[in-house]
């Protein structure tokens, strides 16, 4: 018999709010206030915005690490300071959110859309196939915490001499042969925006990079173009930008980076494992979210592909009932990024397996700061409406 879902009347498998993401360290309530009290809030006046850049890039294994105000921020500058000019073509996957193409434009290039393989990162083979004399970089997108098939990535940008930036928005902690995420190709790029693994109080980015040039001209293009950092009189050499974090962003960062491995991550990998171990012989699924030893998840989300041919109803009402029955964060990915209004009258190249991708995901959360029971009660309310879907 066929439980009543909550979308329909019945009653919810969620008795109870989920706690929230993200939370800050307890530390944090008294730490934040140094800077606020000695009025060193900015970066050039303080030293807790050197002290963050030193710490990730040790816990990246980056030579350099240069903070700024956003992901979407790094990823212009590392695009910038790669050298990428107006009319260059930059491939980078539809499958991701809008701010990894925002950054293309931002530079004055051209997005390229490529393709995604079943596991939702950059297919290599859709480099090959839309690589011109006029690509310069591509953006390899870690989405949702999957790291990337980086060894026939960059096997293409070797290949075609295209630099490597690596969107790590979504992937603090990911690891491709024992490396992290981020030191893979040429530049790094993380946000550490409201819902990532790692928050600077709402917004925040870092770019690591083992090439002192590039970092170099991040430094310079983060702080308005100026010759050399500071506040002081100074030459200003390119066109540059206010990407610069504060000193209370970076006390927050510091403070969560300082637990990342030890709490955060950890928790993580044990929820993914709880969905794992349900999802695995579950009716009305396609497959989990891709890992393995050589390309270790960073899980920021739980992306769970459904098998649509097992399933009498739409995607969408899938997703709604998912949602109703009480489980916070549970929807799909964004649209295919030329699908955005921003893009409208462009000449693209439409991305099939993206498309069918994204129809298929539904989207679990699994933040540190729940318990196994939350986790449990995902299970419970994504097996109550596939039963009640099932044909």
């Amino acid at each position: 018999m066929r439980e009543e879902l909550a979308l329909h009347g019945g009653m919810k498998t969620a008795k109870q709010p989920f706690p929230p993401w993200p939370q800050f360290a307890e530390r944090t309530l008294s730490d934040v206030l140094e800077p606020l009290r000695t009025g060193k809030v900015a970066s050039w006046s303080g030293t807790r915005g050197a002290e963050f850049e030193e710490r990730w890039a040790a816990w990246s294994g980056a030579p350099h690490a240069v903070a700024c105000s956003s992901g979407t921020a790094a990823l212009h500058m590392a695009l910038v300071a790669l050298g990428i000019q107006p009319g260059d073509e930059v491939l980078v996957p539809s499958h991701t959110f809008i701010s990894s193409s925002l950054a293309v434009l931002h530079a004055g290039a051209v997005p390229v859309f490529c393709d995604v393989s079943d596991d939702q990162t950059l297919d290599p083979g859709c480099l090959e196939r839309h690589a011109t004399s006029r690509s310069k970089a591509l953006i390899a997108v870690h989405l949702y915490g999957i790291v990337c098939d980086m060894d026939k990535i960059l096997q293409v940008a070797r290949r075609r001499g295209l630099s490597v930036v690596e969107d790590c928005a979504q992937c603090a902690g990911g690891e491709h042969h024992g490396r992290k995420a981020g030191m893979l190709g040429d530049v790094g790029c993380f946000s550490f925006s409201q819902g990532k693994h790692v928050s600077t109080g709402g917004e925040g980015g870092m770019v690591v990079t083992a090439l002192p040039e590039v970092a170099s001209a991040c430094r310079s293009l983060r702080d308005y173009g100026r010759e050399h950092e500071g506040s002081g009189p100074a030459a200003h050499v390119r066109v540059g930008f206010n990407y610069r974090l504060t000193e209370m962003q970076s006390v927050i960062g510091l403070n969560e980076l300082a637990r990342l491995d030890s709490w955060n991550l950890p928790r993580r990998l044990g929820f993914a494992k709880i969905y794992d171990h349900a999802f695995s012989q579950l009716y009305g699924i396609r497959c989990l979210p891709f890992t393995a030893p050589d390309r270790r998840n960073a899980y920021w989300k739980y992306p769970l592909q459904l098998d649509l041919e097992k399933l009498a109803c739409d995607p969408r009402e899938i997703r709604e009932a998912v949602v109703a029955e009480g489980i916070p964060d549970a929807g799909s990915c964004w649209p295919e990024s030329y699908e955005e209004p921003v893009f409208a009258g462009r000449e693209t190249v439409r991305c099939p397996n993206a498309e069918a991708v994204r129809r298929r995901t539904l989207v679990l959360a699994l933040p540190p700061t729940w318990e196994k029971s939350h986790v449990e009660t995902c299970v419970a309310a994504v097996r109550k409406v596939l039963h009640a879907y099932r044909r």
